[in-house]
């Protein structure tokens, strides 16, 4: 997510995915919406978890796909925070961020403005300004291997092309608003480009409200991570993700680093 981020740190930054529509967050969704919970699954009302239908997961998978195109075609407003945390639970190191990111025409890409980082005080804008235009001429020159990476990112499990990889189950419901239940995933077989989680769903839109996950099976030096998504931006293409958060471990050998952190995503618009 940010300059100079450590491997476990990266392997979570492709889920900041561009967001489309010009319009402003509805906070009313984002208060209303239960945190995805990527650890444990509760049943509800005493009852097992329930197959999940196969109209919701139509539904499901129509979002999904939209929400690749709102990867390709979005521009958006990143601002966010990542700190390396020590033993006692405090920010020893901490980075700070706000950028615009803009996708281009072929070949498809993304223009990086880097609007404003810090560095644990000291502004270093203009230095991360530069890595990020290096960082697109160095992708550019090589668009086979940037069409062979982007086929390693993370995708939702709804999506129609993934689910035959998981198991999906129904595993509490909103006593507040039936409508809305928690969709568990496992995936049938652990892998790097494989989440396992549940996510908040809207069962009138057939709508993701918010997921949380972890790697199903962690990249090399990373021990753990979770993530917490909240689709909280209403848009032509529906729900689109509002704040992100994530907390996760790794290292080398006897090296061992916890970092977390926090991105808000705003003013979006279709681009292409």
């Amino acid at each position: 997510m940010l300059p100079r981020r450590s491997t476990f740190a990266a392997a979570v930054a492709v889920i900041l995915f561009a967001v489309p529509a010009a319009s402003r967050a509805d906070d009313s969704i984002v208060a209303e919406a239960p945190a995805a919970a990527p650890t444990s699954i509760t049943r509800a009302f005493g009852a097992d978890p329930s197959a999940v239908s196969e109209a919701l997961m139509a539904g499901l998978a129509k979002h999904a796909a939209r929400f690749e195109e709102m990867k390709k075609r979005g521009a958006f407003t990143m601002t966010g925070r990542m700190e390396e945390v020590d033993g006692d639970g405090k920010a020893s190191d901490w980075k700070e961020i706000q950028l615009r990111s803009t996708p281009t025409p072929m070949p498809m890409d993304r223009i990086t403005n880097v609007i404003r980082y810090v560095e644990n005080g000291k502004d270093e804008t203009a230095d991360a300004q530069k890595r990020a235009n290096e960082r697109r001429a160095k992708r550019l020159k090589d668009p086979d291997k940037q069409a062979e990476e982007r086929k390693k990112d993370l995708r939702l499990p709804f999506l129609a092309s993934e689910q035959a990889r998981y198991v999906f189950s129904v595993s509490e419901r909103d006593a507040s608003d039936p409508a809305r239940v928690r969709v568990a995933f496992v995936p049938k077989s652990p892998a790097e480009d494989a989440i396992k989680g549940s996510a908040w769903v809207d069962t009138n839109e057939r709508e993701v409200l918010s997921i949380g996950f972890s790697l199903s099976k962690n990249p090399t030096f990373v021990a753990h991570v979770e993530i917490t998504i909240v689709f909280g931006l209403p848009t032509e293409l529906g729900r689109a993700p509002s704040k992100l958060s994530f907390d996760g471990r790794g290292g080398f050998l006897f090296i061992r680093k916890h970092f977390r952190g926090t991105a808000t995503l705003s003013e979006p618009r279709v681009a292409v």
